[in-house]
């Protein structure tokens, strides 16, 4: 069960990733579709969090979807019909700002080197924003699997 107990910084978190979509994709379809993908996400999360759990060791977050009643697991990749289909889907924003959300607000914003040092996150190092079309999911019967 998740659930967000601190609005202002989710809030925040959701505005930077939406600013970090506007700064890094550069196709206004894709752009548009992340942003659909973060809207419902935020949505999903703050009305379903009962049906979605965390996993810090892999940093994966499992929903249960009620309108398809399957359950997908989402860290960069996902089982869904759209990730399958090389879009973005909220079930890897959702991750996504959920790991954000709970490392803190002063993670993510680069990378900290030994000495302290941050450096700046590029797009391929974003899980959400990874071309991801190398990796198709199979069908096995009904289920998708990857």
């Amino acid at each position: 069960m998740l659930q967000i107990e601190n609005k202002d910084r989710f809030g925040k978190v959701v505005a930077d990733a939406l600013a970090k979509i506007e700064l890094t994709v550069t196709d206004a379809g894709t752009k548009k579709r992340w942003i659909n993908a973060i809207a419902k996400a935020t949505a999903e999360i703050e009305e379903n969090g009962v049906f979605m759990t965390y996993l810090p060791e892999d940093h994966s977050l499992i929903i249960w979807s009620q309108k398809s009643n399957n359950i997908y697991t989402a860290n960069g990749v996902c089982q869904c019909r759209a990730f399958e289909q090389g879009s973005p889907c909220f079930h890897r924003a959702a991750a996504r700002l959920v790991r954000l959300y709970l490392e803190g607000e002063n993670v993510n914003h680069g990378l900290q080197n030994e000495s302290g040092k941050i450096f700046p996150l590029e797009a391929k190092e974003i899980p959400y924003l990874k071309n991801n079309s190398y990796i198709k999911a199979e069908r096995v019967g009904s289920v998708r699997i990857n």
